[in-house]
């Protein structure tokens, strides 16, 4: 008689629209399409709470996306969740589940966690942001339950076990290497990636490149994001003369991302808070120097200088750009196998 097939259901908040979208969460993309790699005879299905904004179902690199449509309405989000459950029950009564995997400690582990009680399935949660830092009611329904919980690395691990008393396991994201094109030459001295937020702290990084263009009138700085924040930050750079010095560029297709990585020479990153911080991941193998805050996966080395004031950045990035003719080389920090291995034995325990 033939095993069944196991079947997987991820739970999250928001999902890419269809296979052309790289900017909606890239990192669960990358592991997703590991996922579906290494288990190409399980049915995996994906359940998004709240966009894309549609109630179209689709198949996204052969797994099924059940889009719930909440658009981030509060007063849609009792009807999401009865949605969500109901959906579940059916899946279920069509091919048993054997793993609910829920990102983020919200309304996804929530829901998960409540099937899992009646059903007795496996539940895998991944803690992704804030949530680790911010306790909120959520996590409620994960104590004393049998959920296995992960967090993104050593930084992420103690935030989590200080504010909710949780114990995980560190699996770090992996880069999909193919995404990055060869590296070139540097046209960019600095480079800042990540939403204009007030967690990432651009106004730091741009009262760093203030005293950097003093030394260095020369300095071409680039910024790939955006967020509300972006009037400020551009407030402040016209303040300060640096409209020839710094490019906002806005958002951009993770390719061109890419392509701007493997053409600059430092990542300044002066962000308050990261879980984890994919974007180091890229950096490095980009080629790339980082000068950051200690916050994620940030660990210091030849490659890296890992800050704890606005001064040491300022002097950590004036070291760097006083280097001539650096030899570029990628650095890789975590495999896809290590990775995928890792979520696969919480899959089967």
């Amino acid at each position: 008689m033939n095993k069944p097939t196991q079947h997987i259901v991820f739970l999250t908040p928001g999902f890419a629209e269809s296979e052309a979208d790289s900017t909606t969460i890239p990192v669960l993309q990358v592991f997703l399409k590991s996922i579906r790699k290494a288990l190409p005879e399980a049915k995996l299905t994906l359940l998004a709470f709240q966009f894309p904004f549609t109630k179209k179902r689709y198949h996204w690199h052969g797994i099924e996306v059940i889009p719930l449509n909440g658009k981030n309405k509060r007063l849609r989000k009792l009807q999401t969740w009865r949605k969500a459950a109901k959906t579940l029950k059916k899946l279920h009564k069509i091919q048993k589940i054997d793993t609910i995997h829920s990102f983020w400690i919200g309304e996804c582990a929530r829901i998960g966690q409540k099937f899992v009680d009646k059903y007795k399935v496996n539940h895998v949660v991944t803690v992704m942001g804030q949530d680790a830092s911010i306790k909120n009611s959520y996590g409620v329904y994960l104590e004393n339950s049998n959920a296995r919980l992960v967090t993104l690395c050593e930084n992420h691990q103690k935030t989590l076990l200080k504010n909710y008393g949780f114990i995980s396991t560190i699996i770090p994201w992996h880069l999909d290497v193919s995404d990055v094109p060869p590296l070139q030459q540097n046209t960019i001295d600095i480079l800042g990636v990540g939403a204009l937020n007030s967690v990432k702290n651009y106004s730091d990084f741009v009262d760093i490149i203030a005293v950097l263009a003093k030394t260095h009138p020369n300095l071409n700085v680039t910024i790939i994001g955006d967020g509300d924040q972006r009037n400020a930050i551009e407030t402040k750079i016209k303040s300060l003369g640096l409209e020839d010095t710094i490019t906002l560029l806005g958002t951009l297709p993770r390719n061109d991302v890419f392509q701007k990585m493997v053409q600059s020479n430092i990542l300044l990153h002066t962000s308050h808070y990261e879980s984890f911080g994919f974007v180091f991941l890229e950096a490095l193998y980009s080629g790339m120097h980082i000068v950051s805050t200690n916050v994620g996966l940030a660990k210091a080395s030849d490659k890296w200088k890992v800050c704890h004031e606005k001064m040491e950045l300022i002097e950590a990035c004036e070291s760097l750009l006083s280097q001539k003719n650096v030899s570029k080389e990628r650095v890789l920090l975590s495999s896809e196998t290590e990775t995928i291995n890792a979520y696969l034995s919480l899959y089967h325990a």
